[in-house]
């Protein structure tokens, strides 16, 4: 609702409505899962027409790190993250991730100093959109030329393969790619 604020066209707001979410009223304290990803599709179709529904999917992830920013917490979170770096915030996956329900859980591996395997149990049908989330908090963090790839996705649980070629001020733990300050730049690639 932060994020997108003012950009949903009325034909979108019409479609979100039909599956049960009704923007001009007050929303519910929660929402089925499924219900949740129908939104999340109807809502890349529509904001991003030209793009493949893989690819809206991954901006409104990113878009949504910007609504997060806009809140008491999301702002305390960011902030941390933007002291922990790239490195110890990915460290901090389930709890960040935590911060938005109270399902999600994690398995991280490092493979090498800005290389990691971040396996999550739950991303539903658009694993693209967890994987916007991490990029643009992994920018936050001051990392520098993001990848995100999915390795690995069964329908629900989806391994993401993640890295940066470097961050843009160190935090003073040698070769982890830890930093303050954030840039944008990246990419995703799906296998």
């Amino acid at each position: 609702m932060r994020a997108l604020h003012g950009r949903l066209p009325p034909h979108c707001k019409a479609r979100l409505r039909q599956v049960g979410l009704d923007l001009d009223q007050k929303l519910r304290p929660a929402y089925p899962f499924d219900a949740w990803m129908k939104f999340l599709r109807i809502t890349a179709e529509e904001l991003y027409p030209g793009e493949p529904l893989e690819m809206g999917a991954f901006k409104l992830g990113e878009v949504c790190i910007d609504g997060f920013r806009e809140t008491m917490l999301g702002r305390a979170v960011l902030s941390l993250l933007r002291v922990l770096g790239p490195r110890r915030a990915l460290m901090r996956a389930t709890q960040n991730f935590r911060a938005g329900n109270n399902y999600t859980e994690s398995r991280m591996k490092e493979l090498g100093p800005r290389q990691f395997e971040l396996w999550m149990n739950e991303v539903g049908s658009l694993p693209t959109f967890t994987a916007g989330i991490i990029h643009a908090g992994l920018r936050t963090a001051g990392a520098e030329n993001i990848r995100v790839d999915l390795s690995g996705y069964d329908g629900h649980a989806c391994t993401y393969c993640i890295s940066w070629s470097e961050a843009s001020v160190s935090s003073g733990v040698p070769g982890k790619g830890d930093s303050k300050a954030a840039t944008k730049s990246g990419s995703i690639n799906s296998r």
